[in-house]
């Protein structure tokens, strides 16, 4: 009787976990870091932002939004330290969302993005990359606009006053 009712459950959690990983999917996603502040980006072509849900505290991130081929592209994780929503920007382009989180205190790197396993669609991004120990900080963020205003019809945006 008990080995029935646990195949039962191991069957009934494979399927609702195929159902799961049929129509959710983690985007692409890179990221970089200054003393100060976290670049991420989140690799989604056709995104529309009007149907995009994100949410950022100081602790934690979450995205997620329809894919044109009626899958959800859904990232969530704990930030490896603190982030200041409210200091951090956000700007949408064609293929990606690009995030600047403000660190809430300016010190060494962190090890990696977020606390917890490994996000397997995380990379390095080279191209913004800096050691610690080189010099001037040259990222512009001029093209960013900032969380208060909301993210351009991105909804539920917690923790940033939008």
């Amino acid at each position: 009787q008990v080995e029935r009712c646990n195949q039962e459950w191991k069957l009934c959690f494979r399927e609702a976990y195929e159902r799961r990983m049929a129509t959710s999917r983690s985007p692409d996603c890179k990221w970089a870091q200054r003393k100060d502040k976290i670049m991420f980006t989140i690799n989604v072509p056709n995104l529309d932002p009007t149907k995009a849900k994100v949410e950022i505290t100081e602790t934690a991130f979450s995205f997620e939004c329809p894919a044109p081929d009626g899958k959800t592209w859904s990232l969530k994780f704990d930030f490896f330290g603190e982030v200041d929503p409210s200091k951090s920007k956000w700007n949408v382009a064609t293929r990606d969302v690009s995030f600047v989180f403000m660190r809430k205190t300016e010190g060494e790197y962190w090890d990696k993005l977020n606390k917890g396993s490994k996000i397997t669609t995380l990379k390095c991004d080279w191209d913004l990359w800096k050691d610690e120990d080189e010099g001037k900080d040259d990222f512009d963020m001029s093209g960013y606009g900032d969380f208060d205003g909301g993210m351009g019809g991105m909804g539920g945006m917690g923790g940033m006053g939008g």
